[in-house]
C-alpha cells in the first residue's frame, strides 16, 4: 500500500522488533476493508528481504497497525524465503498483549519513503566565471 492511501492522522505503527522508528501510518479504513489476499500477488518473504521492505499488518477489529521490519522478517522467516505472503496471512493474528486476538488482518509490503532531494540554489563552486557586474 503506497503512501497515497495512508491516513495522515493515524498514529505511527508499532514495530517488530519493538522500539525501532517507523514512518508507517495506518491506511484509510476503506483500503483496509477492501483488502483481499490476492492483492499481495506472488510476493514472498524473499521478495521483501531482497527489496529491503517491511511487512505492514493492520487489524480490522481493533485498529492496531504493526510494521515488521526486514531484520525481524529475516530472523523469523529467513529459512522460508519462498513463503508467499498470501499463504502467511491465515497464520497471522493481532496477538496479545497489545492486540485483540483477531485473525482478521490486512497485510501489505511497505517501503520507507525516500529522503527528499533538495535543489542546489547557489552558483556552481567549480565555475571560475564571475557573475556579470551589470556594467557595459
Amino acid at each position: 500500500m503506497g503512501r497515497a492511501v495512508q491516513n495522515p492522522d493515524a498514529p505511527v505503527a508499532e514495530t517488530l522488533p519493538p522500539g525501532l522508528p517507523s514512518t508507517l501510518k495506518r491506511p484509510e479504513d476503506k483500503a483496509i476493508r477492501s483488502f483481499k489476499p490476492w492483492m499481495v500477488g506472488d510476493d514472498t518473504i524473499g521478495t521483501l528481504l531482497d527489496e529491503g521492505w517491511s511487512l505492514g499488518i493492520c487489524c480490522r477489529a481493533c485498529g492496531r497497525t504493526v510494521e515488521c521490519k526486514p531484520q525481524w522478517l529475516a530472523d523469523r522467516f529467513g529459512d522460508r524465503r519462498g513463503l508467499r505472503l498470501a499463504d502467511l496471512l491465515p497464520r497471522l493474528a493481532c496477538a496479545p498483549p497489545n492486540g485483540c486476538g483477531s485473525h482478521d488482518v490486512a497485510i501489505f509490503p511497505y517501503c520507507e519513503p525516500a529522503a527528499p532531494v533538495t535543489a542546489i540554489t547557489s552558483a556552481d563552486p567549480r565555475s571560475s566565471e564571475q557573475p556579470p557586474s551589470g556594467r557595459g
